[in-house]
């Protein structure tokens, strides 16, 4: 174990524009990055993809779908320049995590001018790579209190954007590392029986295979029934009629394999896991689905010293497990909306007939209009962990920021400490929703404490 004791940080998703420096000596903006600056470890999701005047866009294929948070979606194609690395490097970050749903909004392409954007600072990164074993690779840091090693996974995989597998005869894609969810209908026995027998009176029994083995090669071993692509499955005492998820095994142990690699490896290991799914097949929403839960705890089993979920750009509860902290969701830690870079005729043109004013309507200014935007993307929490040397987790100190939507827009979406009544509700609101874990905050002036049992 490390000689020193072990101060870790963590943020939610910096979907942000290099407009960062300009910041500097402002009161509740040096002040967080101290916090960085002060711990052994401190990570953050990069989210939009890193690009030059040189990656091109991608042809890529719109797709909506239920299953998952996907991109290229219309009006939310990410991109920025590689020099948001400097002004995050700068702020004492050293830990870097890139899967996500949009890691493949410009393509293979734009996932190399990512990697190179990294590679070229020299920065420790996790969640993608020239392939299927680079992207599920660990990365490592080097620190006072020993070696970190950080894992990074997508739920939310991008159409076509899963990193391949290299072999001898050719070269695996690059791309993210993949952690595929898969959905099942629980209903009544009565109501699978009626499926069945609409499969077999139109023929779909006879066809669903071919669309079946490309997505999950096992279908056939599975003891669910197949209603076309839909995975359905009788209800039980402990699963009501309802929308349910799992993931999949072999991802789960891939996943579980390089936890253990960086546990055999480093004194401490960081699990970064980028989620928007929710319970009850919705996304975006403050409680956490139970597959996401379960794994967590699995992977706290395996070795992960801490679990950090961001994609749903909303707070999510704390849970304390083995004494080990899970962060469900950290919210944004940078919302710079003008970050999406460019988008091709065909989504603009989707984007402007299909895609409401999310701002409100009625709003009298555009600072008032960005506020009436769901309030939970201008809110986060910066949470510092310290450990023991010999592992054990003593305190988990909660800093709430505002990414100030009411400032002016060269400001607004940058994250600063909050105080007075903001941070009160922030941690507020952070306590309710980590009630359901068994978690007690103590809620001080503007900073929240988490009480280790």
């Amino acid at each position: 174990m490390a000689s020193d004791p072990f101060v870790f940080a963590a943020t939610g998703d910096a979907i942000l524009a290099p407009s960062v420096s300009e910041l500097k000596g402002r009161e509740g903006f040096d002040t967080l990055c101290a916090l960085f600056r002060s711990a052994d470890a401190a990570v953050t999701q990069v989210e939009p993809v890193l690009v030059t005047d040189e990656t091109t866009h991608a042809a890529l294929r719109q797709v909506t779908d239920q299953y998952q948070y996907l991109a290229p979606y219309p009006g939310a194609i990410m991109g920025t320049s590689p020099d948001v690395l400097d002004d995050l490097a700068n702020m004492g970050l050293n830990l870097f995590t890139v899967a996500s749903n949009h890691a493949f909004d410009f393509g293979e392409t734009g996932v190399r001018s990512t990697l190179s954007a990294l590679r070229e600072r020299d920065l420790r990164f996790a969640g993608i790579g020239r392939d299927l074993s680079e992207a599920r690779s660990p990365t490592y840091l080097d620190t006072d209190a020993g070696r970190v090693g950080l894992i990074n996974a997508t739920t939310s995989v991008p159409p076509g954007g899963e990193a391949g597998v290299s072999t001898s005869a050719f070269e695996g894609a690059c791309g993210v590392n993949p952690l595929h969810v898969e959905w099942t209908y629980r209903m009544e026995p009565e109501q699978l029986d009626q499926l069945q027998a609409i499969a077999s009176r139109i023929g779909i029994d006879q066809v669903k295979g071919e669309w079946l083995r490309r997505e999950n090669p096992d279908w056939q071993t599975d003891d669910a029934y197949y209603f076309m692509q839909m995975r359905c499955a009788p209800t039980t005492e402990t699963q009501p009629p309802g929308v349910y998820h799992s993931i999949h095994e072999r991802d789960r142990e891939a996943l579980r394999a390089g936890i253990s690699e960086a546990d055999a490896t480093a004194d401490w290991v960081i699990l970064a896991l980028h989620v928007h799914q929710s319970r009850g097949g919705n996304r975006n929403t403050s409680e956490a689905p139970q597959f996401l839960e379960e794994f967590a705890h699995d992977c706290v089993e395996t070795g992960a010293d801490a679990v950090v979920v961001t994609g749903p750009h909303t707070l999510r509860g704390i849970e304390v497990y083995q004494n080990r902290p899970i962060f469900y969701s950290l919210g944004n830690f940078f919302f710079q909306e003008e970050v999406i870079h460019r988008m091709p005729a065909s989504v603009s043109q989707a984007a402007e007939s299909e895609i409401p004013d999310v701002r409100g309507a009625d709003a009298v200014s555009e600072a008032e209009s960005t506020v009436a935007h769901d309030a939970d993307n201008w809110q986060s929490i910066v949470p510092v962990c310290e450990f023991e040397t010999d592992g054990t987790l003593t305190d988990v100190t909660l800093y709430p920021c505002t990414l100030q939507p009411r400032a002016p827009r060269p400001r607004r979406g940058t994250p600063v400490l909050a105080d007075g009544d903001i941070a009160q509700d922030i941690l507020r609101t952070l306590a309710d929703r980590s009630a359901p874990y068994g978690t007690t905050i103590t809620v001080e002036e503007a900073t929240g404490t988490v009480e280790i049992a």
